[in-house]
C-alpha cells in the first residue's frame, strides 16, 4: 500500500536511521491531508469509499507528496530516530526541567511517586502527538509546528561550517513546550493519582473531547513559555 511504499523508500534512503517505530505515525497525517485535499472532504468524512473514488494516478501523486513531506519533517528532527535517539533523550531532559519550572507541585508529585516520563515522552516526541490527539487537533498542532519551523529557517544565519548544526530549532522547540503544557493541562488529575493510576492515565490520555479550542489554548501557552 501507499504507507508501506513510502516507509520502505525512506528506510532505504536513510541507512543511518532505517525504519524506526513512530515514523509510520508521522506519515499518517500527511496522507490524511493529501486525501482531504484531493477529495474536498473534511477529516471526519474520510472513509474507504472516498479513497477508492480517487484515481490511481492521483493516489500516486499523493504518495510522492507524502514521501517528500515526511522527508522534510524528519530532517528537522533526524536525531530522534537514529541509534540511541539522542534527540529524544535531550528533549525529555528539557521537558522535565520545564515541568519543574511551570508546575512545581506536579513535578514534585511525579518524583515522589517515582514516575519516569521517558516512556510517555518518547511516544509524544517520536510520534509528534499523533497517537495522543484526535486527528483534527493533530493537524492544527502540526500547522503551528511547520509554521514555526519555516519562521526559524527564515531567521537562521548562513552556515559558516564551524559547528553549525543545521535544521530548524523552531519545530522541536514548539513541540517541546506544547508537551509541557499538555501534561500540565492534566496537572490536578495527575496529582490525585498514585504511580499506577498515573501510568495508566498517561498510556492513553483522555483527549477524545479535545477540539481546536483546546489545542489553540495549549499552543498559546507554549508560545508564551518559549519566548
Amino acid at each position: 500500500g501507499l504507507l508501506e511504499r513510502v516507509l520502505f523508500v525512506w528506510a532505504v534512503r536513510q541507512p543511518a536511521s532505517g525504519y524506526v517505530q513512530g515514523i509510520n505515525d508521522v506519515l499518517l497525517p500527511l496522507v490524511v491531508v493529501g486525501l482531504m485535499d484531493e477529495s474536498g472532504e473534511g477529516v471526519s468524512r474520510l472513509d474507504a469509499e472516498i479513497i477508492h473514488s480517487i484515481s490511481e494516478e492521483r493516489l500516486e501523486a499523493i504518495e510522492a507528496d507524502c514521501y517528500w513531506c515526511v522527508t522534510k519533517i524528519l530532517s528537522e528532527i533526524f536525531d530522534h530516530y537514529t541509534e540511541g535517539q539522542p534527540g529524544v533523550q535531550r528533549m525529555v531532559q528539557r521537558l522535565k526541567e520545564i515541568i519543574r519550572r511551570i508546575d512545581a507541585p506536579l513535578s514534585a508529585h511525579l518524583e515522589a511517586q517515582g514516575l519516569d516520563l521517558m516512556p510517555t515522552a518518547l511516544r509524544w516526541i517520536t510520534c509528534l502527538m499523533v497517537r495522543d490527539l484526535p486527528m483534527a487537533c493533530c493537524l492544527r498542532l502540526w500547522d503551528a509546528l511547520i509554521a514555526e519551523s519555516a519562521q526559524a529557517a527564515g531567521q537562521r544565519p548562513i552556515a559558516t561550517g564551524r559547528g553549525d548544526c543545521g535544521g530548524s530549532a523552531g519545530f522541536e522547540e514548539l513541540l517541546l513546550y506544547f508537551c509541557a503544557c499538555f501534561i500540565a493541562y492534566f496537572s490536578q488529575r495527575l496529582q490525585a493519582m498514585d504511580f499506577e493510576g498515573m501510568t495508566f492515565f498517561l498510556m492513553q490520555v483522555p483527549t477524545d473531547g479535545f477540539a481546536d479550542k483546546e489545542v489553540e489554548v495549549l499552543l498559546g501557552e507554549a508560545y508564551v513559555l518559549k519566548c
